[in-house]
């Protein structure tokens, strides 16, 4: 079933943000500002809100979110709930088709809500709970519980891991291991032809990606020009590896939602052009919205420029920036023509 896609999105209280509100999203979303203006926490709560269809989606979802942020793991006992903006004791998060919202409660306060526990008298063990809802869905956890992922086995027996093809790059380099669920995913699409033509017009001496199976997992090598055996992958730099990332990730969210963070990390500004093009393509063919961060002017132009140039429409750039007035955070939004004087005139891209 496809995940619809985001037009909108009000958020309150979610971590930099203590209201925001953005309409018009397009099917590539890209986000710029300066640094530590929130634009990772605003792909955050859009993959929060787009990830929970129900309570349970959204328990696992905040779980996955600490564990990438905070580099925990169940193997670890200490992780923190950082998403409440301030002092706040509430967020919400609300788009065109969804609103979930979290609230923070003490034990000694009253339980009216259904709790996610058979027992309910299980809660004033924990101290600290949250409420949780999706929608008109609302329940009760533990905080602790959720923090420490000792979910009771009948969350655990309703959770379904990616259940919507949603899919997060991060700006750090993406492990093999997640390339190789990426992959899979183009496996069952038949879409390895599409990769390894991509990755011809990436780089010419790039001819095919493929997978060796070892004891301990798959890894992935590439076929080059000029060379009888293909080369790890982990040899060949970063900016190949987040180019086989970011083209896998786009048709394992087919129908779905993409979230790539600092999209130009590793890949050389040279090759910006091919990348949107690619983008623009294998989105509209995986019917794959896409919400994308960027600090690159070069990278921003890139994009840009593929608009006007071809008269595509499907894209959106908005800038973040801190009100001086106000202190708070705004989007503001850039039609092509817009952006183009600003970035030919010295205008005001990435906050500067």
């Amino acid at each position: 079933m496809a995940t619809q896609h985001i037009t909108s999105i009000k958020i309150e209280n979610f971590k930099c943000f203590k209201t925001l509100s953005i309409a018009g999203f397009k099917n590539i979303n890209l986000i710029g500002g300066k640094n530590n203006v929130g634009k990772t926490s605003l792909l955050e709560a859009i993959e929060l809100l787009s990830s929970s269809k129900n309570i349970q989606d959204l328990m696992h979802q905040i779980r996955i979110m600490l564990v990438r942020r905070q580099n925990s793991s169940r193997k670890q006992k200490y992780s923190e709930l950082d998403f409440m903006h301030d002092e706040s004791e509430y967020l919400t998060i609300k788009s065109n088709n969804r609103k979930c919202s979290m609230q923070l409660g003490e034990s000694n306060t009253d339980v009216s809500q259904e709790s996610l526990f058979e027992d309910e008298r299980e809660i004033t063990e924990y101290g600290q709970y949250l409420i949780l809802s999706v929608n008109e869905d609302e329940r009760i956890i533990p905080t602790e519980v959720l923090l420490n992922d000792h979910f009771p086995m009948p969350i655990r027996r309703t959770v379904e891991s990616n259940l919507n093809n949603i899919n997060y790059i991060k700006s750090s380099k993406t492990d093999e291991h997640q390339i190789s669920l990426l992959y899979g995913a183009l496996i069952d699409l038949n879409k390895e032809n599409f990769l390894n033509e991509s990755l011809a017009i990436f780089d010419e001496n790039l001819l095919a990606i493929k997978q060796r199976a070892t004891e301990r997992g798959v890894i992935f090598k590439v076929q080059k020009k000029n060379k009888q055996f293909p080369v790890l992958l982990s040899s060949l730099g970063d900016g190949v590896n987040r180019y086989i990332a970011i083209l896998c990730a786009i048709w394992a969210s087919e129908n779905s939602i993409l979230f790539i963070d600092e999209i130009e990390n590793g890949i050389h500004y040279s090759n910006y052009p091919k990348l949107w093009k690619l983008i623009f393509k294998a989105s509209k063919e995986a019917n794959c919205q896409i919400f994308v961060t960027s600090h690159s002017k070069e990278c921003i132009e890139a994009f840009n420029d593929y608009q006007l140039n071809k008269k595509n429409e499907n894209g959106l750039y908005f800038e973040l920036f801190r009100s001086k007035k106000t202190e708070s955070i705004k989007a503001s939004l850039r039609n092509p023509e817009q952006l183009h004087y600003a970035l030919t005139h010295g205008g005001k891209i990435r906050g500067e």
